[in-house]
């Protein structure tokens, strides 16, 4: 038997002629011809179709007029007769033949039988023409011996045969372990350990009050011991209504600085006497010994508080034993305190030391050397809402006449607004924190008008008289800003807080990089984390703390704690060296210092975070800058299209003038050819009266002549004999 040639399939494939193939050349039918048979046609192409359709608006509407469109079965189904009918507006087409009107399918002898069929369906696709097509093809076949020449190598099969057992082995280990997997992806960050009260803020301790100095009171600021664990001090102000502060205005009314103990949360460890409220103090970074303070009535004033600190550890030298015995408070009395003339004229609202490695000339406030020996800082700077920026050093003092020590600045500055007029209603002050360079005089000051303004307390070499100290300016909030702060991690950026919201603040941008989204109430003040680039803590009016981590979401805060029913008026950090304990101290309107300990999750910065705030900062800048591009281009554009409408206007304004004068001189022909026409009718009627009454005076001459031949024709035929007539 002959062995069959195996088919295989055509390596390429390509379109091909058709080619007619018959069986016998002259006698058998063609495949065309076949292929024809097969096919079923209809006679008439033309069939009845039926389309329905409703505007999307109106479905499921029940409109007045067609109502809500629903299909259902008819109980009985009538039948019409479709009568032939000839159009009249289409005309017989001769050069399509006779008996053509417009088209060849124009009039048509049907008959259709409808039968109910119903069918329930939807789509919305279009049904497209079934078409019928065919493919000729035929085999590639291969002789036997060249599949022998075209087998596969023995070497190779070989080699399979060998290798597959391994192969086999090694998928059955794949199965069974994941070796690309990673073993310690699996187990989970540090933070997620232990229980879930770990990433919750939590108190440290039980809250600080005092029934003779801080009840009742609101604590304007805060700030830690800097060498002391535990050791906390808060300024308590009057929180008596608009009307009491009024009655009581001229009064001598004193003020306290309270200094807490962790270990006695019932009576504070020191209590500073000031003259009047103090709104804002700090301790000196390097020596805690030193605190200086603002004041209500503009005064400056500090503490020496070595002696006292002598005093709280007792004879014996043990701290611990003499505090747990002593209850008696310690009451310390100023050092230090400034002219009122050489003052403020405002409430003191900032106050800062110096850096270390700064130190101003007493007379032109340019940086010099420092000349303090221990790296103490001798000198500060306060900020208060008359426009005024003050530096004092401890060092420098004088007596008056009658040997009492007068303390006035060293170097003072007075700055106006420049989107405002008046003088420059400074809230909160930031320093840069540069030692050498013209950066190292600047300083941004948040306003009383929502503004925040970049300056330098000096100069420049070639000033002249438009000169200012304050050098940008940008309005960011819609009132009073109450926090200012630099990142401890990135020194060209400064936060805000104000009204409902709190900003970032990008050097080289006009306005806010990054705008926080609206707080159910207001903000009072803020604080950046010191430990994660990414968080920051804002306190507000109803007494919470929402706590913004930019990692995790950017559009609301990741966390909101509730501190107390009082509104939070201070923020301030503490961390321990090793990072493991990490307080905040908050106080409130009721004169309560709340000590709160932040969890670990909200302390320690995750992995990259440094790099990707950076990133983000940087997007938002680049966004801030593509926007002010926009907005410079966008106002040129503006100002081209308005020039072109104007030019427009006065062109449309000229053709119109043109066009007045045109018709006006139009008209005025026009009444010059009416009044040339009406003088020319006058002319033509005084010559047809002259005429007329010409034609009457020739008229009556003839009629004298006539009379007079008459007479003499009368009387010639009287003379004559002849009978007159």
């Amino acid at each position: 038997e002959e062995v069959r040639p195996r088919e295989i399939e055509d390596p390429d494939p390509v379109n091909r002629p058709w080619v007619e193939w018959t069986q016998e050349e002259g006698t058998g039918v063609k495949t065309s011809d076949e292929i024809e048979e097969f096919q079923t046609k209809d006679e008439d192409p033309v069939q009845l179709r039926f389309s329905m359709s409703r505007k999307r608006r109106l479905f499921r509407q029940n409109t007045p007029h067609v109502g809500i469109a629903r299909f259902f079965d008819a109980e009985s189904v009538e039948t019409e007769d479709f009568k032939p009918y000839r159009d009249p507006q289409f005309k017989e087409q001769v050069e399509m033949g006779p008996g053509v009107y417009g088209t060849r399918f124009l009039l048509r002898d049907k008959a259709s039988n409808c039968v109910p069929v119903t069918n329930e369906s939807s789509t919305q696709s279009e049904r497209f023409r079934l078409v019928n097509s065919m493919v000729q093809y035929y085999p590639i076949v291969s002789e036997p011996e060249e599949e022998e020449r075209e087998g596969i190598d023995q070497a190779v099969l070989e080699m399979l045969q060998r290798t597959l057992p391994g192969c086999h082995q090694a998928l059955l280990t794949n199965a069974t372990f994941k070796v690309f997997e990673d073993d310690l992806a699996s187990l989970g960050d540090e933070e997620t350990l232990g229980n879930t009260s770990d990433n919750a803020i939590r108190e440290y301790t039980s809250p600080f009050t005092d029934i003779n100095y801080s009840k009742n009171k609101t604590i304007s600021a805060i700030d830690w011991m800097p060498d002391a664990k535990g050791v906390v001090a808060v300024a308590c102000v009057d929180s008596a209504p608009l009307d009491e502060q009024v009655g009581s205005d001229g009064k001598v009314h004193a003020s306290h600085i309270l200094i807490w103990n962790f270990k006695d949360p019932i009576h504070p460890q020191m209590v500073l006497e000031a003259p009047s409220d103090v709104f804002c103090f700090r301790f000196n970074p390097k020596n805690s010994d030193l605190l200086c303070a603002g004041c209500a009535s503009g005064q400056v004033i500090y503490w020496e508080l070595s002696d006292a600190k002598q005093k709280a550890k007792g004879k014996s030298g043990n701290a611990e034993e003499d505090q747990e015995s002593n209850t008696e408070v310690q009451s310390i009395k100023y050092a230090l305190a400034s002219t009122i003339e050489g003052s403020h004229r405002r409430a003191v609202s900032n106050i800062c030391w110096l850096p270390p490695g700064k130190e101003v000339h007493a007379r032109t406030g340019t940086l010099v050397p420092p000349t303090t020996s221990g790296g103490v800082s001798q000198q500060m700077v306060s900020l208060a809402p008359d426009g005024m920026l003050l530096f004092w050093d401890l060092r420098v003092t004088k007596d008056d006449k009658n040997g009492a020590v007068l303390w006035t600045p060293i170097y003072r500055i007075l700055m106006n607004s420049l989107e405002f007029s008046g003088d420059l209603a400074g809230t909160q002050l930031c320093l840069n924190p540069a030692e050498e360079g013209e950066d190292a005089t600047k300083f941004h000051i948040g306003t009383e008008a929502g503004e925040l303004v970049e300056g330098s307390w000096t100069l420049p070499e070639d000033k002249d008289e438009a000169s200012t100290f304050i050098q940008k300016s940008n309005t960011s909030h819609f009132g009073s800003i109450v926090a200012v702060q630099r990142s401890p991690f990135f020194d060209d950026t400064i936060m805000t807080v104000g009204d409902w919201t709190f900003n970032l603040h990008r050097s080289g941008a006009s306005e806010p990089s990054v705008r926080s989204s609206f707080a159910p109430t207001y903000l009072t003040t803020g604080r950046f984390s010191p430990t994660r680039p990414g968080v920051t803590y804002t306190g507000r009016a109803d007494g919470s703390i929402d706590v913004w981590d930019l990692m995790d979401r950017s559009h609301e805060p990741s966390l909101v704690h509730n501190v107390g029913p009082a509104a939070v008026t201070a923020l301030e950090f503490w961390g321990d060296p090793g990072g493991n304990l990490q307080l905040l101290a908050v106080g409130d309107q009721q004169g309560t210092l709340h000590v709160l300990e932040i969890p670990r999750n909200l302390r320690r910065a995750i992995p990259l975070e440094l790099q990707s705030v950076e990133d983000l900062l940087n997007r938002e800048l680049s966004r801030v800058h593509y926007m002010e591009t926009r907005l410079k281009f966008r106002t040129q554009e503006l100002s081209v299209k308005e020039a072109e409408d104007e030019e427009l206007r006065a062109a449309a304004a000229e053709a119109a003038a043109k066009a007045a004068a045109a018709l006006q001189a139009a008209r005025e022909a026009a009444e010059a050819e009416a009044a040339a026409l009406a003088d020319d009718k006058a002319d033509v009627k005084e010559e047809e009266e002259e005429e007329q009454e010409g034609q009457a005076k020739l008229d009556k001459a003839d009629e004298a002549v006539e009379a007079t031949y008459r007479a003499l024709e009368a009387a010639y035929r009287e003379k004559v004999g002849m009978d007159p007539k």
